[in-house]
């Protein structure tokens, strides 16, 4: 009789926890696991959640990131464009005062266009044609030196045959005279005027960049004309003004020639 009350004993007290309250095991193990899946069902809306929050900042980040290599971008060109501004006009600067010395060492010189002569008695044709066709009575000693400048067309025949170099030697247009005296060079040039209509001319002995210079001047819509004296360039535009032109400047940045 003990026995048997002590087994429905023990039976009874597998099913008693602490504080002696009664729990069905079944029941105990679906709490749990409705907990478990409750706790994780929140770790994971949480962590959805961060990883959004996450995602939406890398986003964000890449945005800025993107903007701010748009600036560098931006700001680099300019910088760069700038730079090479800079290099160019001060190339430029270089440019202007190599040609102003040039031409300061031609101030002396002009050049006569479509005299005839030879390279033998070039100096002898430039004293007849200053004394006969200009009226200038100059002296042998007014002249310092000459000499010829074939044109294009005739370099191109002395390269042929003997003949064709004879030939072009006695048809020489262009011929650069340097005088002794200034005041005699400017002289000469004052009496060109007499050859208007012809073939011949006489001009100042202008550096390639001036010449270039003036032959844009020439096709510019702004410029009514355009003239040099003492190795500098002028212009007249087509609003009346007379300014003083220096290479590579637009008729915009000249100045005004005070008259």
């Amino acid at each position: 009789m003990s026995r048997n009350t002590r087994n429905t004993k023990d039976s009874t007290s597998d099913n008693v926890v602490a504080g002696g309250v009664a729990v069905d095991m079944e029941k105990l193990e679906l709490l749990v696991e409705k907990a478990v899946a409750a706790a994780a069902a929140v770790i994971h809306n949480e962590f959805s959640s961060l990883i959004s929050e996450l995602s939406d900042r890398v986003d964000s980040a890449e945005k800025r990131l993107e903007n701010l290599e748009t600036i560098v971008e931006r700001e680099s060109s300019e910088e760069l464009t700038k730079s090479i501004q800079s290099v160019r006009e001060e190339a430029r600067e270089y440019a202007r005062w190599a040609n102003d010395a040039e031409q300061q060492s031609r101030q002396k010189n002009l050049r006569i266009r479509g005299l005839q002569t030879t390279t033998e008695n070039c100096r002898e044709a430039v004293l007849s044609f200053c004394r006969t066709t200009l009226h200038v009575q100059l002296t042998d000693d007014d002249i310092a030196e000459t000499h010829v400048v074939p044109s294009k067309k005739q370099r191109n025949i002395n390269a042929q045959d003997d003949t064709a170099q004879s030939a072009a030697r006695s048809n020489v247009s262009v011929v650069v005279v340097r005088f002794n005296n200034q005041r005699v060079r400017n002289t000469v040039i004052s009496r060109r005027k007499v050859l208007k209509g012809t073939k011949q001319s006489v001009v100042e002995d202008l550096t390639a960049l001036n010449v270039s210079t003036l032959n844009r001047l020439q096709k510019d819509a702004l410029v009514a004309k355009c003239w040099s004296w003492n190795g500098r360039l002028f212009a007249s535009t087509t609003n009346a003004r007379v300014i003083l032109v220096k290479p590579f400047q637009l008729i915009q940045e000249c100045l005004d020639v005070t008259r």
